[in-house]
């Protein structure tokens, strides 16, 4: 498969799939689906239109299978799309494509899932490459060049691929969208988390505590040194940290193995807590209810999974802290707070809260390969949280509002490796080097070291599209 050009038949294949999960999956007979192309279904097409369009995405309009919106059965193409626009809307002046010529197809309405302003999916006809872009206005005025675009395919095997993974399913029952709180579109909907999250995280997080046993001193293996924290904790310390059963966090922790630890730290100045720690969570004594939900009986509040070297600003403002004046509390990884009633929000995002500024030297990047000294709006970044994408310059190209947080199994997996290569040294008391090493992750040596792809997208896919090796030195 190509990962650079665009592929008309490839992508119309991978549509036509879509289309057939969605037919499929909203109840109806596999012998229904549509069996006109979309080139059929809105023929005659006008010369004047099809000599506007590139002859690669009329081979594409020529093998996808087309549905037509119907506002009665409220049928969908994907989660966030609506189906293909029709030959009226390509060049639709509202669009905001009007000042581009004929560059711009806006090829996917969004089923505008997250804002009522929305876009969907544009074609670039002269790169022939594709993008989700979440606002006209943020597209209008950043750098083109430097938006993420990619060839359909990608985009489009990228939602298989949260098909496969569960991320989003079907359901043809509609009787379930009277149920309160459920947000579906029809036959989609999404889900904060899935069981292959937590296999995972907990898989990643196995692989960092024998990387780091393996490593200890061979005095201290077989000694009876205990640093007194076992694992899983047990239900009532759960419970006493107000984790909501059934998130993700639970699940996690639950599924730990039974194992007790002869080392505190996992990454460097970032150790384990004890129960008595775990539980007094920084931001618990600001409990407040769910944001759009009153009624929910657990407070939303970011966790410190994981506790750092002393203290930094909460990088929640509100709210938390109504006044909207941050107060210290301590560094380490934190896990996201989740609405259950949001259910496009990821219950497995984590940030790193470091006690120290970075990305003054412009090699330190944020999930999305930007460089934080370069970030498009100065001053709006928050270059003491490594992993994190900075809030404008945060999409992906494949959702209309990516998440600018790493997946929890992202970060336990680039620990790992840190551990395995040898770039951490580990000794009794676990990973070694103080906090401050992360302070590597603003050098030209071993800015990659620290850098997690694409934080919000978990994609096999987006993997490769987002490796390492892509990305160009800072200059």
């Amino acid at each position: 498969m190509s990962f650079t050009t665009f592929d008309p038949h490839l992508s119309a294949q991978l549509h036509n799939q879509i289309l057939k999960q969605a037919w499929i999956g909203a109840g109806r007979d596999v012998a229904s689906i549509p069996s006109r192309t979309w080139w059929e279904e809105f023929s005659p097409i006008p010369f004047d239109l099809a000599s506007r369009l590139n002859p690669n995405l009329v081979r594409f309009l020529r093998s996808a299978k087309a549905t037509i919106f119907d506002p009665d059965s409220n049928f969908h193409l994907f989660y966030y799309l609506v189906a293909l626009h029709g030959k009226h809307e390509l060049f639709a002046p509202e669009s905001s494509l009007g000042s581009w010529g004929d560059r711009y197809v806006w090829l996917y309405p969004s089923t505008r899932t997250k804002s009522d302003e929305e876009v969907g999916i544009v074609f670039d006809q002269e790169t022939e490459l594709a993008s989700f872009v979440p606002v006209w206005e943020d597209m209008i005025w950043s750098d083109r060049e430097r938006w993420p675009w990619r060839p359909l395919q990608n985009i489009l095997k990228a939602y298989l691929d949260m098909l496969d993974e569960g991320k989003i399913t079907t359901y043809s029952d509609r009787r379930k969208e009277s149920v309160d709180h459920f947000f579906g579109v029809f036959p989609w909907e999404i889900h904060q988390y899935t069981p292959m999250d937590v296999e995972r995280a907990v898989s990643a997080f196995t692989r960092l505590l024998d990387a780091i046993e393996i490593r200890l001193p061979s005095t201290l293996i077989h000694s009876t040194y205990d640093c007194g924290i076992a694992l899983p904790y047990s239900e009532l310390v759960i419970k006493a940290s107000f984790i909501e059963t059934g998130s993700f966090i639970e699940c996690f922790l639950s599924a730990l193995p039974i194992r007790r630890l002869a080392f505190r730290y996992i990454a460097p100045g970032i150790r384990l807590q004890n129960p008595v720690e775990f539980t007094n969570q920084p931001l618990a004594e600001r409990q407040i209810p769910g944001l759009h939900n009153t009624d929910q009986a657990i407070p939303l509040y970011p966790l410190l999974l994981f506790r750092g070297e002393r203290e930094n600003k909460s990088p929640l403002n509100r709210p938390w802290f109504p006044d909207g004046r941050a107060e210290n509390i301590p560094s380490g990884l934190y896990i996201e707070p989740t609405d259950k009633n949001l259910n496009w929000q990821s219950g497995n995002q984590s940030r790193l809260l470091l006690p120290f500024s970075i990305g003054s030297n412009g090699f330190a990047r944020g999930s999305n390969g930007i460089p934080f000294k370069n970030a498009r709006f100065p001053g709006t970044e928050r270059p003491d949280q490594l992993y994190q994408a900075d809030l404008f310059s945060g999409y992906s190209g494949y959702l209309p509002w990516d998440s600018r947080s790493s997946y929890l199994h992202k970060v336990l997996e680039s620990w790992a490796e840190r551990v395995e290569m040898g770039d951490w040294q580990v000794d009794q008391d676990g990973v070694v080097g103080g906090i401050d090493k992360f302070k590597e992750a603003d050098t030209g040596e071993h800015w990659r070291e620290y850098f997690i792809p694409c934080g919000g997208f978990q994609s096999k896919m987006t993997k490769r599209l987002c490796g390492i090796k892509a990305l160009p030195r800072p200059r």
